[in-house]
């Protein structure tokens, strides 16, 4: 996979979210979360992005995630940073990802063949009003195999946080996932 080579510095350089977040007051998130590489579980995942989504209800974002999937399950956390086109206040969420999750080797999106992640997720901290913790959603993670890669990740959270559901692609999106440094071909 591109960028995530077996090996620590392969991985060291994909150093991301860490598994807790503390808001310092209610309704307040702390966003970005510690940085951390993927660990644990048969399978690793990751991503972060610091471009655009696709659309033009944001401005601005950051979003990035890690943790592992086991058995049809996986666990871990995501941070989302989004500053909105048109004006008020940034919208920070602390996702965490839990239960049932489906995983999907081999598998063709737009002409490229490579892995698909369908993560299931809760807010676990908003400091949007509208979204409140414990909405339920999904996160959906692809990540091409070989040299030319077009990865996508997809937050989908549902009609009350429809405005942090969020499509991303393109060269700042970075999607690892990987059983133990190698590649994923079959769940």
């Amino acid at each position: 996979m591109r960028g995530f080579a077996v090996g620590a510095v392969a991985v060291a350089t994909f150093a991301i979210a860490a598994v807790s977040a503390v808001a310092s007051k209610p309704g307040q998130v702390t966003c970005p979360l510690k940085v951390g590489a993927p660990s644990g579980g048969d399978v690793q995942w990751g991503f972060s992005d610091t471009g655009r989504p696709a659309g033009s209800a944001v401005r601005s974002s950051y979003v990035h995630g890690r943790g592992s999937w086991t058995n049809g399950h996986a666990t871990g956390i995501a941070c989302t940073m989004n500053s909105p086109t048109q004006g008020g206040a940034a919208r920070d969420l602390v996702l965490a990802v839990t239960g049932r999750s489906k995983l999907i080797g081999r598998i063709r999106q737009n002409g490229l063949l490579g892995v698909r992640m369908v993560l299931g997720i809760k807010v676990h901290v908003s400091d949007d009003p509208a979204c409140a913790q414990g909405t339920a959603g999904r996160i959906t993670l692809f990540a091409s195999y070989y040299s030319v890669h077009r990865d996508t990740m997809r937050v989908q959270l549902g009609a009350r946080c429809a405005a942090s559901d969020l499509s991303y692609s393109g060269s700042a999106l970075h999607v690892y996932i990987a059983r133990h440094g190698a590649q994923v071909n079959s769940p």
